[in-house]
């Protein structure tokens, strides 16, 4: 079972001194060049994905690799690993553990400069620079993910297998670019269905993308089809700009809260610790939902929900169904049509106002 792994173009499979190839147990290493001071270590077992910075240093890695590759090894495992020399030394890292194959689910923990980007339905970056220790949240039907150190456009990429390589980007599946669109569909008659399986694309091989059938024209019937593409001349006509879009959020019992400015959401939100938000004070008889629980706010079309440290956490469900668990300051981004469950009966639905 493989991912796919964006490197740079001098990464290594497994990390030794420069020096001669040799065998180490059952695995073979090599001489690696000096990398560039953006690269960290990437790393790829059969059930988790590590990104961290250069500071864990190579005889870290190596340890780190053998805990990813231990049979019973879970996502707590690897975070107490992390933090054995310290909070104060904790790298940046992202860390991204499969947890149902079958389902696409996986957790995820992200520190410092590093981000994980994942893409099912929704496309969402875990990150948060400002954090002490680090954010954890969850996911489902995940069919892309990146693991990076820092912004910026990715060099050439490498396939990898199994192991650790110097590089500031791991990769498995697509992502879309922020903000792109989805192609449109192939007319059935000229697709052809892709397989089956199963399994998810996570836990096999990458199988390449059904191809298209194309068809031939002659000339005449290319000049044709090009005269009848011809523009007409119409009259110009000045659009009318089109109104912005209101949003809002629709509780279950009927409550509706605008968005026109960013909201604090929680049991009892204290308006001297969030200035210009708006404050909606949550009934929570069973103290499910935390004093200041999560802050909404719009971008575009979106709905950026932020947990501020939470007790419970909220889960976030997509249009397509999929859900993810925010939790210690992580970010999601959401669509039209997401649902917010924040605990206590207190449902929402991000939606655009009539």
């Amino acid at each position: 079972m493989g991912l796919l792994a964006s490197a740079q173009l001098d990464a290594d499979l497994d990390l030794i001194r420069p020096g001669v190839p040799r065998r180490v147990g059952d695995v073979f290493s090599y001489s690696v060049p000096p990398p560039s001071a953006a690269a960290g270590f990437g790393m790829v077992a059969d059930r988790f994905l590590l990104m961290t910075d250069a500071t864990v240093g190579e005889a870290r890695a190596r340890d780190l690799f053998q805990i990813l590759s231990a049979s019973d090894a879970a996502l707590e495992d690897v975070l107490a690993a992390l933090a054995a020399p310290g909070i104060e030394h904790l790298p940046d890292f992202a860390l991204v553990e499969l947890v149902d194959a079958r389902t696409s689910s996986v957790s995820v923990a992200v520190r410092g400069a590093a981000a994980a980007t994942l893409h099912g339905r929704e496309r969402t970056r875990i990150s948060d620079p400002g954090v002490g220790t680090w954010v954890e949240a969850a996911a489902q039907q995940v069919s892309g993910m990146a693991l990076t150190l820092h912004d910026g456009a990715s060099a050439a990429s490498l396939p990898l297998g199994r192991g650790v390589v110097r590089t500031d980007r791991v990769q498995w599946g697509e992502i879309p670019q922020a903000g792109s669109v989805a192609a449109p569909p192939a007319p059935a008659a000229t697709a052809q269905e892709a397989p089956a399986s199963d399994l998810p694309a996570w836990v096999g091989d990458v199988g390449a993308d059904a191809a298209g059938q194309t068809t031939a024209f002659d000339r005449d019937e290319l000049a044709a089809l090009v005269a009848a593409a011809a523009p007409v001349h119409q009259p110009q006509r000045v659009p009318h700009a089109a109104a912005p879009r209101r949003f809002v959020l629709t509780f279950d019992d009927g409550r509706e809260l605008p968005l026109e400015l960013p909201v604090v959401l929680g049991r009892a939100p204290r308006p001297s610790a969030h200035p210009g938000a708006r404050l909606a004070a949550l009934p929570s008889p069973r103290r499910e939902v935390s004093g200041t629980h999560a802050e909404v706010y719009l971008e575009g079309d979106q709905l950026v929900v932020r947990d501020l440290d939470s007790t419970n956490g909220t889960v976030v469900r997509h249009a397509d169904g999929s859900a993810m668990l925010l939790r210690g300051g992580a970010v999601a981004r959401l669509s039209e049509g997401a649902v917010l469950d924040i605990g206590d009966g207190n449902v929402a639905r991000f939606r655009a106002a009539p």
